[in-house]
């Protein structure tokens, strides 16, 4: 398990408890300094006040863990237009949207697609690509995907 998806799983309990919905977590070195980037969203989205008051929450429930050795910075933000789409049940909420999905192995000669989601059972994702049409996508194969404007 990397770093990022453990910090996740950490904080996962604490959003949940907040009624917030972690969305995506990243662990990256920038200029020499360890940042940890926490998405996070609910229904009707979310509001700067709510970022702020989560990054208090977080940074204590991190800064009393030793899931973290180093100094580190603490960002929280929400998803944005381009949100990363990482859960079966995220896929689901954004049936009709379009989508650009990568795949780990290649599907018809492709491992990039845009288009619009169709559906999401059975741990597939159906999209109208705009390259090969309809197409059913592993979600166990999906790399990365993202919600497109």
């Amino acid at each position: 398990m990397n770093k990022a998806q453990e910090i996740e799983d950490f904080l996962t309990p604490v959003a949940t408890r907040e009624k917030v919905e972690i969305v995506d977590v990243q662990y990256v070195k920038e200029n020499g300094d360890w940042v940890v980037r926490v998405f996070i969203d609910k229904d009707n989205g979310i509001t700067m006040s709510e970022c702020e008051n989560m990054s208090h929450i977080f940074g204590a429930f991190l800064d009393e863990s030793d899931i973290l050795k180093e100094s580190y910075v603490l960002e929280i933000s929400s998803p944005g237009f381009n949100r990363v789409l990482k859960k079966e049940e995220t896929f689901k909420h954004f049936i009709g949207s379009k989508v650009k999905i990568h795949t780990f192995n290649a599907i018809n000669n492709q491992k990039n697609f845009l288009g619009t989601l169709l559906d999401f059972k059975d741990g597939k994702a159906k999209i109208n690509d705009v390259t090969n049409g309809t197409i059913e996508i592993e979600f166990l194969n999906i790399k990365k995907a993202n919600v497109e404007l």
